[in-house]
């Protein structure tokens, strides 16, 4: 089996030896930029590394990979534009950098092309790909739209927060990890195990993220903590801390959460310092750590040698420790 590394490479390797180019230009050039502006590639790995886990050599795997970075790629242009946002890992974002219409039509193709790779397989497993890969589609789009209604909910408790990321975050990371286990040859039970495995890491990747933007290092988070707070952002720590705040601290958090002009860096401060008096970063911690130890009991029911778990081990670890 492959290191994780060596997979990531080999599929970098492989990302770049791919020219997306065709007539008009402007259908196909936002692919190679926004594919450019790189990222974990966390998806596509996970499912090479799963398909090895069950025998398989990662490259038989890798149309199947491409597609789903492919997929992740059309829903963050789309996600982009809805959320009217300038940039993404510091660059503009495709909508601005071509123009919405542009984009629209850019990712609709790019969707399609993810199923042109998608079908590049056996056909014993063909069905049960396609079914999985639209199954998620859905999954995540209903995840976007409770994300949208949730910027206008007047109440919203954990369980729906964490509903809405299982879905939106959650279930392309299990999927990715139950179309390569499918392909390597598994189980249905172990297939199933790897999706749930990636359920819950994805649910404690996401919380460690919301985490990280209010309580992570300038320097090592790699930007201004407080993004969220300053765009009022509704995550897991506002939710809680909205649903546990006291009489005395209530009125100055809906007071940050109301101004229409404020000093970012006041209102971080101020709001970060509430979390702190409610004692939101533990319980959001707690949570991602529930989240994180479910999904290692599914890595424990795999029926694989323990040699063969290892590399999803410390892919975990590494995700639940990050500090970026």
């Amino acid at each position: 089996m492959r290191s994780i590394t060596a997979l990531r490479e080999l599929f970098e390797d492989e990302l770049k030896s791919i020219h997306f180019s065709g007539a008009p230009k402007e259908l196909y050039e936002p692919f190679s930029y926004m594919l450019g502006l790189g990222g974990k590639r966390m998806r596509p790995v996970m499912l090479l590394h799963a398909a090895e886990m069950f025998g398989a050599d990662a490259t038989s795997a890798m149309p199947q990979a491409l597609a789903i970075e492919l997929f992740h790629n059309f829903t963050l242009i789309h996600d982009d534009i809805m959320d009217n946002a300038p940039l993404r890992r510091g660059l503009p974002t495709v909508h601005k950098k071509f123009n919405s219409p542009v984009a629209i039509l850019s990712g609709d193709a790019m969707l399609v092309t993810a199923y042109k790779y998608l079908v590049q397989s056996e056909p014993s497993v063909l069905a049960r790909l396609i079914n999985i890969f639209n199954d998620c589609a859905i999954k995540v789009c209903e995840g976007q739209q409770l994300d949208m209604n949730f910027e206008t909910a007047e109440t919203l408790d954990a369980a729906g927060y964490l509903n809405m990321i299982e879905l939106k975050t959650a279930t392309l990371i299990a999927s990715s990890l139950k179309i390569g286990a499918m392909i390597g040859g598994a189980s249905a039970e172990d297939a199933e195990h790897l999706y749930n495995f990636g359920k819950h890491l994805g649910i404690s990747f996401q919380l460690k993220d919301d985490w990280l933007d209010s309580f992570g290092s300038a320097a090592k988070f790699g930007k201004q903590p407080g993004g969220d707070i300053i765009q009022n952002k509704k995550t897991f720590l506002l939710i809680e801390a909205m649903n546990s705040v006291d009489e005395v601290l209530k009125p100055e958090l809906q007071y940050w959460y109301r101004q229409q002009q404020f000093d970012p860096q006041v209102k971080v401060a101020a709001v970060v310092r509430i979390f702190n008096e409610l004692g939101i970063s533990e319980l959001t911690q707690l949570e991602t750590a529930k989240h994180f130890d479910k999904s290692m009991e599914h890595i424990e029911q795999l029926s694989l040698p323990e040699s063969h778990k290892t590399g999803l081990r410390q892919l975990s670890h590494n995700l639940l420790h990050r500090e970026s």
